[in-house]
Parts: structure tokens; sequence; C-alpha cells
């Protein structure tokens, strides 16, 4: 039996006994009820206060809510920075990789060649070239399918007046080797 039909009847004039009793039964239940909740001490739902406490509330929703709206900009501003470098460094690194046609053996022979053609322009007798450092490094292009990578070698060279060091940089697409820094001391 549904209790907003019973009740319906009721307040109609038109209820059985049986849809009375269970109204009444129902009244009953929630007048209980009622009385148990007035009897209990329960903090009551509002409070008032004073002016201040509004006042710091509001503050400290207002900085709460700024704090997270600079994180999620943030967020969306390395995502986005991400997203760019990894488009540039991607397509740059991709390109050279193609383009790079000179292993780093190779490499070290054009560069221990240009030190010693270099060298030999002042000084006469045996020159042996040495190999202290070499690096790989990406060279990015304005137009980023043009990235080469670019071998980076130091070179001692013992002569005999003077210990010569000398960077020599190569292209690994064209081989071109370039002296970058030329020391005598």
């Amino acid at each position: 039996m549904k209790f907003d039909e019973a009740y319906e009847k009721v307040l109609n004039g038109t209820a059985t006994e049986e849809e009375r009793e269970y109204v009444r039964e129902q009244v009953r239940k929630a007048e209980q009820i009622d009385s148990i909740l007035k009897n209990e001490d329960r903090a009551p739902v509002t409070k008032n206060v004073d002016t201040e406490t509004v006042k710091r509330a509001r503050k400290q929703f207002t900085v709460k809510g700024a704090l997270i709206v600079i994180m999620i900009v943030m967020l969306c501003m390395i995502i986005v920075a991400g997203a760019v470098c990894g488009g540039v460094f991607g397509t740059a690194v991709s390109s050279a990789k193609k383009a790079d046609l000179v292993s780093a053996e190779e490499a070290r022979l054009i560069a221990e060649n240009t030190a010693v053609k270099r060298v030999s322009e002042g000084e006469t007798g045996t020159l042996t070239p040495d190999v202290v450092d070499i690096d790989k490094e990406l060279e990015i292009a304005p137009k980023l399918t043009d990235s080469v990578y670019v071998y980076s070698f130091d070179i001692k060279i013992m002569a005999d007046r003077w210990i010569y060091e000398i960077e020599v940089e190569v292209n690994a697409q064209t081989g071109y080797a370039a002296i970058t820094d030329f020391d005598r001391g």
C-alpha cells in the first residue's frame, strides 16, 4: 500500500478502516523520529559568525582558487612546451639522422688530416695527432629538415718546438672540416 494514495483517501473521506490505520501508523512513526531528533544534541546546520571570519574564509577561498588556477595554467604551459619541443627536436633529429653520411671514424680521419695540414704550414718533421675529446652535436638549422650532426674533435699535435691544441668540427652530412680554435703553446 502506498502512503500517498492512502493519505489522499483519508483526506477525501473515502478511505477504508485498513487505510486509515495504515496512515495513523505511518504518522506515529514520523512523530517518533521527530521526537528523537529533537531530543538529541545536534550542532546547528548554520552558525552565526562575525564579519572577520567571513573575510578570512573569502580570502582563503580566493587564494586557494588562485593557486589552483596558476597550477593548471603552469601544467598546460609545460604540456604545450613539451609538444612544441618534441615537434621541433623530433623533426631536427630525424632529419639529421637521415643526413648522417659520414661515420665517426671517417670524421676523425678528416679532422686529424685537417689539423695536421694546418700545423704543417709552419712546422717540419713528423706530426702525430692525438684526439683528446670527441663530441657529436645536433646543429639545428632554421629549416628543421636541413639539420645535421656535427662532430667536434679536440686534437693535440706535438711538434719540434710547440704543442698545438686544435678544435676541428666535421659536418656529418658533407664531411666538410672547419678549424674552430687553434692554440700554440
